[in-house]
């Protein structure tokens, strides 16, 4: 029920967002919402990392993958659960492949070692923008949807 009560209210701010910045409401939810609603996941991933060991940073790169991963599952479950129960047309295509994708490149990375080199932190943190780019690629460019 706590969904549902503050559900409605964030749908509503990031529309408001959307429309007052110019900003496609997918790319406000995909960018900005995700950063609040995941401040504290943020905050003790930065400071096992501070520790700067590679046991801990490792943990921080777990963490991190758990957290998406759960989030982008479970979201996406509920949603298309919503999307068929209620007869809704499918005109999301191009977020959740690019999404899965994310979510697949970045467990094939995780699955082959307990401990990363640094430059694997800004190969995952690339794939943030690359998804999005490549939202707004199918979507405007293509017209897939």
């Amino acid at each position: 029920h706590l969904v549902a009560l503050f559900s409605d209210p964030m749908v509503d701010a990031v529309s408001a967002f959307s429309k007052a910045s110019g900003i496609p409401a997918f790319f406000v939810a995909f960018v900005v919402t995700p950063f609040a609603s995941n401040a504290s996941e943020l905050v003790s991933s930065l400071q096992f990392a501070k520790k700067q060991r590679t046991k801990q940073i490792s943990l921080t790169y777990s963490q991190v993958y758990g957290a998406v991963t759960m989030n982008n599952t479970m979201c996406l479950g509920l949603f298309l659960l919503i999307v068929w129960y209620r007869g809704l047309r499918w005109d999301f295509s191009s977020e959740v492949t690019t999404t899965m994708s994310a979510i697949f490149v970045l467990g094939l990375i995780a699955s082959t070692r307990n401990t990363f080199p640094l430059f694997w932190a800004f190969v995952s943190l690339a794939l943030y923008p690359v998804a999005i780019g490549l939202v707004a690629f199918l979507d405007y460019q293509l017209g897939w949807h």
